[in-house]
């Protein structure tokens, strides 16, 4: 049973059929790098959304620009690069991350791409919104969130009251739901 599988059993996907992601190679062109195989599992299954309403897994192709993984790995690399010529020593050459997921207190989730041409070998590294800790994981994204939803993995700055008891995952509303939602900031648009 994959990862993947073994989340679903503790964190129910969209009921909702999910619209497939199938611009892979174009994603990867622009990364310049393949995904691994358990984070296109991933994204098939549960989709744009937050699981417990604290981790959000950077999507392939997104209207909302903070959770697309292309953009999102850009800005990162760019503050690290930034960081790291201040002065400041980092575990990683920002060459060798790419954030798959963040936190809503701000911290990044990402994969150490070591080999770069091994996706599924790939670990993780998580570090906290200021970048002062940061924590390696040995395996890639789906068993992370496996073991941090069913196997009682804890992050020493994650919030003391996560994950929830009956965790969730809650999908991202639309652009047209947002509009529903809050009419009158879409008159201008």
């Amino acid at each position: 049973m994959s990862d993947v599988e073994r989340l679903r059993g503790a964190v129910k996907p969209p009921s909702e059929e999910l619209v497939p992601f199938r611009e892979w190679s174009e994603l990867e062109r622009r990364l310049g790098v393949a995904v691994p195989p358990d984070y296109r599992q991933l994204v098939a299954t549960f989709g744009p959304g937050v699981f417990d309403e604290f981790i959000h897994i950077q999507q392939p192709k997104s209207r909302f620009e903070a959770i697309r993984l292309v953009s999102f790995s850009l800005a990162y690399r760019k503050r690290l690069f930034a960081q790291r010529e201040s002065g400041r020593d980092l575990p990683y050459d920002p060459e060798d991350l790419l954030p798959v997921a963040r936190t809503e207190d701000g911290d990044v989730i990402c994969w150490v791409m070591q080999p770069v041409d091994s996706p599924a070998r790939w670990n993780l590294t998580v570090s906290n919104a200021g970048r002062s800790e940061w924590i390696d994981f040995s395996g890639g994204i789906s068993k992370f969130l496996t073991a941090v939803f069913l196997e009682g993995f804890r992050m020493p700055f994650f919030p003391p009251d996560f994950p929830s008891n009956h965790p969730t995952f809650h999908t991202y509303p639309s652009i047209e739901e947002l509009q529903r939602i809050f009419p009158e900031s879409s008159a201008g648009t």
